[in-house]
């Protein structure tokens, strides 16, 4: 009886400890703080839009020359010293300790931020991809974004456990006054979050990307969407 009893007492401090590693992300609201209805069909109007080269090429890891093994001034020559005129042997080239001469080569100056900008750069650009067209459906248990190849839902007021570009993340979803958030927030990586809401007129879609976080430096696109009378056009159907 004591070990069933220890064992359960051990099994709740895990699991409040589990839920307490969780608690980092903010809970959002199950419905918004005034009437809003975001749903409907959206299409993309670049001209309000951000462009997003900048951003993209602000993302894109910058490669350097760098001359690997590269010999110090008393290796210089076949034999080790130069010729009395002061000419190096063997036409004064320079070589490397394992014999060969060693051109310069592209390597990037931290592989772990190279690879953090690189994981940045493919959620934006998958972003981009699906952006072009978008309808909204709307309920007080449902926010569902269809982009005609993914449809992506959401519960308003819900935190999740996720899969993400970095790995396993929190997500928590749902209104913060009158715009619909979705706040990813992975255990290790760059944090995401999007905001939708209405223009003041009522007739354009306004949206947010943010991605930063730690030492990452905060990316921002703001994206404006005119409304239609066409729904998206299916092709894949795919809930994501």
């Amino acid at each position: 009886m004591y070990m069933i009893r220890t064992r359960e007492i051990l099994l709740t401090t895990v699991a409040l400890a589990a839920l307490a590693g969780c608690g980092s992300i903010g809970k959002l609201d199950e419905s918004p703080k005034h009437t809003v209805d975001l749903s409907g069909n959206w299409t993309l109007n670049r001209t309000l839009s951000d462009d997003p080269k900048p951003i993209i090429e602000k993302l894109r890891p910058k490669p350097v020359k760098r001359r690997w093994d590269d010999v110090p001034p008393d290796d210089i020559g076949e034999e080790g010293g130069a010729t009395a005129d002061g000419r190096q042997p063997g036409g004064g080239q320079r070589r490397s300790r394992g014999g060969g001469s060693q051109g310069p080569q592209m390597v990037y100056r931290n592989n772990n931020d190279a690879y953090t900008h690189t994981t940045v750069l493919r959620v934006l650009t998958a972003d981009l991809a699906r952006a072009e067209n978008l309808t909204i459906r709307q309920n007080p248990d449902r926010f569902s974004l269809d982009y005609g190849s993914a449809i992506r839902n959401f519960t308003p007021g819900s935190i999740s456990v996720v899969s993400a570009a970095w790995g396993v993340a929190d997500q928590s979803s749902g209104w913060k006054g009158q715009e619909f958030v979705i706040h990813v927030k992975p255990q290790e990586g760059v944090a995401s979050m999007e905001t939708y809401s209405l223009s003041p007129d009522g007739q354009h879609l306004l949206e947010e990307l943010r991605l930063g976080g730690g030492d990452f430096p905060a990316v921002k696109l703001k994206r404006v969407y005119d409304r239609t009378d066409h729904p998206v056009t299916r092709s894949v159907p795919t809930t994501d």
